[in-house]
């Protein structure tokens, strides 16, 4: 034998719950400070690793550069080295 679901008489009834925001996450002007700031250093610590990647220079380039350079500076004499370098 079933018995039928009876809906509650309206005294019974208990009134729906008024919806409240519960804030979990609150946060001073300072914490909210260091949260964006650590964010933003993320943020950029992801954009040179994206940039090196994808501006990678090789080895036999670097080496190539190093040499032009150091090949065009001749190593200062004795007397320069002593006194100082001095530019025109």
């Amino acid at each position: 034998m079933s018995v039928p679901a009876w809906e509650a008489p309206a005294e019974v009834k208990r009134p729906a719950p008024k919806q409240v925001r519960r804030q979990i996450f609150v946060l001073t002007p300072e914490e909210k400070r260091t949260v964006c700031f650590v964010l933003l250093a993320f943020v950029l610590g992801l954009a040179t690793k994206h940039y090196r990647a994808t501006h990678a220079v090789t080895p036999l380039q670097a080496a190539i550069d190093h040499t032009i350079t150091t090949a065009a500076h001749p190593p200062p004499t004795r007397t320069e080295s002593k006194r100082g370098r001095q530019f025109p």
